[in-house]
């Protein structure tokens, strides 16, 4: 299978969870991966795994997805290593508990800033390599939580419900502006990555805190990463050349309910 030959792609957050999953995926469908993450050790033990099974179609480095300088010095890098840059995929990210009553504005902004605030470096600094390497994508890892309001996810609901409507933004300027870029949001429920290792302890921890999540899923597992891999290598597909400004949700029915 080659749905991704040719296709030249950076992803953010890629040390562990959806991150290291889209860039073994990827990678199998013959794209070039470029991983990035704030943990430079074990990104690059990603890399150095994708490159067993798939030689050649990985590079690594160390990104802090929140420095303006460093976007710019990462994709110059991962153009260098690529031959330029088709896709960007948004992952990195963290996961925030608290009400209106108990966050504190330091873990609000520190929300924001590395999942909404990151987003709009990365696509600004990816603009020139995607206009030169048409057709190409923005792919934003959002969530569920951005079109559910949970009482105790103040600044996740509101990074994540923002980085929907970037999305959109993103797309229709790219769309007015007559380039094959496209931009979408991807909307995961509960996944089977460390990102929730707080909220099953806070249910118990193990199957106890699972199954508590579970129950308010319609249909009543956890999502895996790879069922999210399978969208996100359509969005970066030329299958999805005409697809732009969307939101799409995988989250086992519970947005429906």
């Amino acid at each position: 299978m080659a749905r991704l030959q040719g296709k030249k792609i950076v992803i953010t957050g890629a040390a562990q969870g959806l991150g290291e999953c889209f860039a073994h995926m990827m990678a199998a469908e013959g794209a070039k991966v470029f991983l990035t993450d704030i943990q430079e050790e074990k990104v690059r033990a990603v890399a150095d795994a994708v490159n067993k099974t798939h030689p050649g179609l990985a590079g690594a480095t160390v990104h802090d997805v929140c420095d303006e300088a460093a976007w710019k010095s990462v994709l110059a890098e991962a153009a260098s290593a690529m031959g330029g840059i088709s896709v960007l995929v948004n992952n990195a990210g963290i996961a925030s508990m608290g009400s209106i009553e108990a966050e504190s504005f330091e873990n609000y902004r520190r929300c924001m800033s590395i999942d909404l605030d990151s987003v709009f470096l990365g696509s600004q600094a990816a603009m020139p390599y995607l206009k030169d390497n048409q057709p190409g994508a923005i792919i934003n890892i959002s969530s569920v939580a951005g079109l559910i309001a949970d009482g105790n996810l103040l600044a996740y609901n509101t990074a994540k419900a923002g980085l929907a409507m970037m999305s959109k933004s993103i797309a229709i300027h790219c769309a007015r502006s007559r380039y094959q870029i496209t931009c979408n949001s991807v909307h995961p429920v509960f996944t089977r990555t460390p990102i929730i290792d707080p909220i099953l302890a806070m249910g118990g921890g193990g199957d106890e805190g699972e199954q508590k999540l579970v129950r308010q899923i319609p249909m009543k597992r956890l999502g895996e990463p790879e069922e999210v891999g399978h969208m996100v290598i359509y969005l970066a597909s030329d299958e999805a050349k005409f697809v732009t400004a969307s939101e799409f949700v995988i989250d086992g029915g519970i947005s429906a309910v």
